[in-house]
């Protein structure tokens, strides 16, 4: 996750570089004090002050409550390639001058501050001293070599052992172990800034960390053991209604208490290990597997081997699915802590079945869709809310594309077959699940683009062959024709090619048995197929769309079918049409 907002660092470089103003922002107004406009270097560069860079990461790292140091050092570097891709023609101000006093008398947050301005000022400095950004190394810098320099002058020895007696010194009393990460990240970004890295901690005070760490788990994890197994008691001897539900609200109240108790464990832990670049599971220690087992109870329906199998109530309907998954992911680091269940292979079955009920019930809610009469809205927004449970489930857990692919094929299977089923006016609504459809069925290619366009042309005809039953005239059938055929041509981009395909396979192709084609219209509906022709002949509504031979041959067909029409008699009632 970043933390520097791309958008952000635009604008500020927008406005960092800007040189044209506003002249009322040049020369002020009523309330307003003008602008100064930089001033320029020997060169004539405009000289871009550094502090305003300075200020804008330190401002914006300082909005976000925990930073790891590796984090830290990447978001600088990120800044600075911002900055410095496309530079304009400037030169920038140093303006300020730090001495390795005033990092040494300072508390560790300022002296954090002032180490980032020094490797900033070496960065610029070195963009100063090539204007036009010459030197294409600054294009991609190497961070470690800026702080490197930007330490080259120093002697920072005194500051990195200091740093570290001081550590060391509070780590020995006596508080709650969550409680030094902060220091200790502290002191790591002090360290990596005077181009140093914090030692390895030893063993005695490393241990000293973890006990209290896995002790705080441990007590956490035996209440939560204790709530499941009262939990599957009560769920197993439900005689009472009005009782077991007052008792299980009861329960699962409890049960998210700990829950976000160890969510923030949890939080803690991966910071640490971020840190000190150790396991996470170290700092749970023998509790893991205990812990796994229990979220495996709770979230995956997987009981433990001690209940007897009658005992186990497995609960696999879609709300009580929908009920722990929406626990689940609202507590993020017990969510990762269970995204091992996907990525190891001893936990494959649970996870299938978890999300084989998911695509399950995404594909009730589209077969429930053919079975609408009259407005499918309803249906399809309950389409879209399973849609959106399955993306929401997959981005958590992380589960790889590879994984169900014959659940994703008849998701596709499905949702191409309600194209088919669904009428013109209702289309768009359909095809704007398209996305998501790609989305949880990892279709990033968009294949099933070949089926939908496919579908499309299809269900287009058969879309007028349904209008045509309603023996219209041809002048009352034309706008209708346009319009269902542009409902059809708007989605299957482009529309130029759709229409061509709709003329070359309805229109000019020879007629085989039982194959749409408008010929049925011929003996079916003559002023229909006469609408049909009349349409697609109108050189003004069709240019855009239809190659001119094809217009031309839309005019011939019109004509032959007119001599015809002249040349036969017809009925009386079908003459008036």
């Amino acid at each position: 996750m970043t933390i520097l907002d791309p958008n952000k660092v635009q604008a500020f470089r927008d406005r960092l570089y800007a040189n044209d103003m506003p002249e009322i922002m040049r020369h002020g107004g009523d309330g307003l004090t003008p602008v100064k406009k930089y001033p320029k270097d020997e060169h004539g560069f405009l000289l871009v002050p550094i502090k305003r860079i300075t200020r804008f990461f330190l401002e914006e790292i300082g909005k976000v409550q925990f930073v790891p140091s590796g984090q830290y050092i990447e978001e600088l570097y990120e800044l600075f390639k911002a900055l410095i891709h496309d530079l304009p023609a400037v030169s920038f101000d140093v303006g300020i001058n730090i001495t390795q006093e005033d990092i040494r008398e300072s508390d560790n947050k300022t002296i954090i501050e002032l180490l980032t301005t020094n490797v900033i000022i070496t960065y610029f400095y070195l963009v100063k001293s090539n204007p036009g950004n010459q030197d294409e190394s600054l294009l991609n810098p190497d961070i470690q070599s800026i702080i490197k320099q930007s330490t080259s002058s120093r002697v920072y020895k005194h500051l990195v052992s200091d740093t570290q007696k001081e550590l060391l010194l509070s780590l020995t009393q006596d508080k709650p172990w969550f409680e030094y990460i902060e220091e200790i990240n502290d002191a790591d970004l002090i360290c990596r800034l005077a181009g140093a890295r914090l030692p390895s901690m030893e063993k005695t005070t490393l241990g000293a960390i973890t006990s209290k760490s896995r002790q705080e788990i441990a007590d956490y994890n035996d209440m939560f053991t204790k709530l499941l197994y009262t939990r599957a008691r009560t769920i197993t001897s439900q005689e009472n209604k009005r009782e077991y539900f007052k008792s299980m609200k009861k329960l699962d109240t409890a049960i998210y208490g700990i829950l976000k108790k160890m969510d923030r464990f949890l939080d803690m832990a991966y910071r640490l290990s971020q840190i000190l670049d150790i396991s996470s599971r170290f700092i749970i220690g023998d509790t893991f597997s205990k812990l796994r087992q229990n979220m495996l109870w709770l979230f995956f329906d997987v009981w433990p081997q001690a209940l007897e199998q009658g005992d186990m109530p497995h609960q696999t309907a879609v709300s009580a699915l929908r009920y722990r998954m929406n626990i689940l992911f609202s507590v993020p680091h017990i969510t990762r802590f269970c995204r091992e269940f996907t990525q190891n292979p001893a936990f494959q079955a649970p996870v299938n079945d978890l999300f084989q009920l998911l695509f399950k019930v995404l594909l009730d809610k589209i077969n429930q869709v053919f079975l609408e009469e009259g407005d499918s809205s309803a249906g399809l927004g309950r389409v879209e809310s399973a849609l959106f449970e399955i993306r929401r489930a997959i981005k958590k857990l992380d589960l790889d594309e590879s994984r169900l692919t014959d659940e994703k094929k008849e998701v596709q299977i499905a949702y191409v077959a309600l194209i088919f089923k669904t009428n013109f006016e209702s289309l768009e609504a359909v095809l704007n699940l398209c996305d998501m459809i790609c989305e949880v069925t990892d279709d990033k290619d968009r294949e099933i683009m070949i089926s939908i366009r496919a579908a499309l042309m299809e269900k287009s005809f058969f879309t007028l062959e349904e209008y045509a039953a309603k023996k219209v005239t041809s002048k009352d059938a034309i706008p209708e024709i346009s319009k269902r055929l542009q409902a059809f041509a708007v989605h299957y981009r482009p529309q130029r090619e759709f229409y061509r395909i709709f003329f070359d396979t309805y229109v000019i192709s020879k007629p085989r048995p039982n194959a749409p084609h408008y010929t049925r219209f011929l003996i079916s509906n003559r002023p229909f197929a006469q609408a049909m022709l009349m349409r697609f002949a109108d050189y003004k509504a069709m240019k855009d769309f239809l190659p001119e031979s094809y217009i031309e041959k839309a005019n011939q067909l019109l004509d032959d079918l007119l001599k015809k029409t002249r040349a036969t008699t017809w009925n009386p009632g079908i003459e008036a049409l």
